[in-house]
């Protein structure tokens, strides 16, 4: 058995510290592995071994920090880095999850949520189905393996205690969450149009019929029309998600190149 990744741990064991950090801030914050429903023993175990895999790379360095606040200062920055790259993605997610739902409350689902154990919040059942086709997007563009050799390449491009470019990444964080709610919008978008004319529709039939019943008609009409444009929808949808994901890689390589 080969130990010299685990002798080169032991003889530069403040570089391995650092990538650790950045490692384990990559862990936390991306989709699929910083989920709620992993365990916290999975996540240690998967940024140590993402860790020692990646430590043979990393350019030696002098380590030798002034004080206790250089070394909180270069922590803190690698830290930094893992959390941008997975955030970056995870909004993506969360502009899915937002579309959906838009879409839930205008059909009149969102008085059935539920909790999601993936996320441990309220949500509803289309709003964790589409969630769950965008992991699985995500899985199949291999996402996963596109942001590990990514975080493998910033040793490169971004050594460890070199910083990073602060206003680059407050920019990438704008342009993401924006790009997050346009995503969430343009799903929505058929969808809640619809279901608004529709109950427009019903609210001139019922001022003309007086004695039927909107309310028990106007449930039974936005979720049959809402289930229909989410099916007419479903390929637009995915592709507009696989779509920013591209982009989301693209932006995090042109930070970090």
């Amino acid at each position: 058995m080969d130990l010299y990744p685990m002798q080169l741990v032991f003889e530069r064991g403040p570089i391995f510290l650092l990538v650790l950090f950045r490692v384990s801030g990559l862990v936390a914050a991306c989709p699929l592995m910083g989920a709620l429903a992993v365990p916290i023993r999975v996540k240690v175990m998967l940024a140590l071994v993402l860790s020692v895999a990646i430590f043979p790379m990393v350019k030696p360095v002098v380590f030798q920090p002034n004080s206790f606040l250089g070394l909180a200062v270069g922590l803190g920055s690698e830290i930094l880095i893992g959390v941008t790259m997975g955030f970056v993605l995870s909004l993506l997610f969360v502009g899915i999850q937002v579309g959906a739902e838009m879409v839930s409350q205008q059909m009149g689902l969102s008085m059935s949520e539920l909790v999601d154990p993936a996320s441990g919040i309220s949500t509803t059942v289309i709003s964790q189905f589409y969630v769950l086709l965008a992991t699985v997007i995500y899985v199949l563009m291999n996402g996963h393996l596109i942001l590990i050799r990514s975080l493998a390449e910033t040793f490169k491009t971004v050594p460890v205690l070199v910083g990073f470019d602060a206003p680059a990444i407050l920019k990438i964080f704008v342009d993401v969450l924006t790009a997050a709610f346009q995503l969430g919008i343009r799903m929505a978008g058929p969808a809640v149009v619809a279901i608004f004319l529709a109950t427009l529709a019903l609210g001139f039939i019922s001022r003309t019929m007086p004695q039927l019943n909107i309310l028990a008609a106007g449930f039974q009409v936005r979720i049959a029309l809402g289930f229909a444009l989410l099916v007419i929808s479903f390929s637009m949808a995915l592709m507009l998600f696989h779509d920013s994901l591209i982009v989301a890689f693209r932006q995090i390589g042109q930070i970090f190149a």
